[in-house]
């Protein structure tokens, strides 16, 4: 069987094989680019296809280059300024890449890319292309990133886009002003590390790993360095900028003078530590007051042999005591705006049954306390209460050397409010009994306290079966 050659078959198409013109004569009028061939004199020898789709014209409607310029440029003034270039280019017979918007024959604009080949017997090759669509990609970028920039200079705080090696893209005018310098372009190229102090270097070098692991930075506290050496503090936020592969192509970060703000709060823990101790110093003073009185008033207990007096004093005692219990707290306690009502409850009980508990009748109480803080307008006087309906209890609710049971209780309920309850199971009071209306000095004291924290007093009682009483506040540090 006879080979054939495969390479002889493909020159030999139609019986034939095709000359180096008809080669180059297929390639023009198949090329997707527009071509034009033209002479020494600047006639027109050759239009292909694909330069008439582009610009609508023939051969035919522009038999030489002048015509074309007129009608492809119809403005006088740009089409000087784009003669000026071409016979600039005729001149120094260099190939040259040039753009320009044209108006085609059916008057639609269309931005062209255009380069002259210039040849040895003088001819030049013109090629087109349509660069229509890409302009109009590059002037929606472009109003997209001067949407942006706007965006980014309308924000009142600094903004500095870096490139994934931290070296500066972008500069807000803010940037430029707030660390002293002319323009954005002394700042842009430099790594950012350059603007902060040299203690921050090392933190701000694993900021870039740390954000392209949590893809944002919450705001951090730095020191910078002004370009006349003046060292400022800011508060920087920072989030990486990824492709739509997720890649990381650069980080932004924003951040404000917080200078002034850090010597403002510099200066109230200052002040505040001060009033602290003044305060401190205060309640001091005041305890070692109240103890004095209550030192006076136990001396005045010894010597007075009327059992009434006696017993007057005895109860003015547990009530400065009580007083006194609260200055205690806050010297050891953290705030000085606000009690622990468990811890100070708890206190005043103990000095009751220390005061009023006899040995041949012992009363069991039982504390039912939950840990509760008030503002110390609401503890000094629920203090005191509490210190009145205990004493009472201790002191008529089991006659003779009866036993029994009183219970403290503190909890909040379901509305925040605070209930404080004493109940006893002694003799309890007559069915009549209303606590609001006692004229005694001990009734009109848990009255006026009661009132004072704008609460509210209930009593239960059963003859025989004993007496709760209950009153509900709100401790002023909701």
């Amino acid at each position: 069987m006879e080979k054939t050659n495969p390479r002889q078959n493909s020159q030999q198409l139609s019986g034939k094989k095709l000359s180096t013109e008809q080669i180059a004569q297929t390639l023009v009028k198949n090329s997707p680019y527009g071509l034009v061939l033209i002479d020494s004199s600047g006639r027109w020898l050759l239009a292909n296809p694909a330069f008439t789709e582009l610009t609508g014209y023939s051969l035919e409607d522009i038999p030489e280059g002048k015509s074309w310029f007129e009608k492809a440029f119809p403005d006088s003034e740009t089409r000087e300024k784009i003669m000026e270039l071409w016979k600039k280019d005729w001149k120094e017979r260099k190939t040259k890449d040039r753009e320009f918007e044209i108006v085609r024959k059916d008057g639609q604009k269309k931005w062209i890319g255009m380069r002259a080949t210039f040849l040895p017997d003088g001819q030049i090759v013109m090629a087109f292309h349509d660069l229509t669509e890409r302009k109009a990609l590059e002037k929606a970028q472009e109003k997209s990133e001067s949407y942006y920039r706007a965006l980014l200079e309308a924000i009142p705080d600094m903004v500095v886009i870096t490139d994934p090696d931290g070296i500066i893209t972008y500069a807000s005018d803010s940037v430029v002003r707030y660390f002293g310098y002319d323009s954005a372009e002394e700042i842009i190229g430099r790594n950012n590390q350059d603007f902060f102090a040299p203690e921050e270097v090392e933190r701000i070098q694993q900021i870039g790993s740390f954000i392209q692991a949590q893809g944002y930075l919450s705001p951090l506290i730095a020191a910078v360095i002004k370009k006349d050496g003046t060292r400022r503090i800011v508060e920087l936020s920072s989030s990486s900028i990824r492709d739509h592969n997720s890649q990381v192509i650069g980080y932004i970060g924003i951040f404000r003078d917080i200078t002034e703000r850090i010597e403002l709060e510099k200066n109230l823990r200052e002040m505040l530590k001060e009033k602290e101790v003044l305060i401190r110093e205060i309640n001091h003073r005041v305890k070692n007051n109240l103890q004095l009185i209550h030192s006076l008033l136990r001396l005045q207990y010894h010597q007075n042999p009327n059992p009434e007096v006696k017993a007057a004093l005895k109860d003015t005692q547990s009530r400065v005591r009580a007083i006194s219990l609260i200055y205690e707290s806050l010297m050891r306690a953290e705030h000085l705006d606000r009690i622990n009502l468990k811890l100070y409850v708890d206190k005043i009980v103990t000095h009751l049954a220390s005061v009023y508990q006899q040995k041949e009748k012992p009363i069991k109480i039982i504390l039912d306390l939950e840990e509760i803080y008030a503002d110390i307008s609401k503890a000094h006087p629920c203090g005191l209460i509490v210190s009145e309906l205990i004493s009472n209890s201790l002191k008529h609710a089991f006659p003779g050397n009866s036993q029994g049971t009183i219970t403290i209780s503190l909890h909040r309920d379901k509305e925040g409010k605070v209930i404080l309850s004493v109940a006893d199971d002694g003799i309890g009071l007559p069915a009549d009994f209303n606590f609001t209306e006692l004229d005694s000095l001990g009734g009109q004291i848990i009255n006026d306290l009661v009132r004072q924290i704008n609460g509210s007093l209930s009593s239960h009682t059963e003859p025989g079966r004993g007496t709760e009483i209950k009153i509900t506040f709100m401790t002023g540090t909701d």
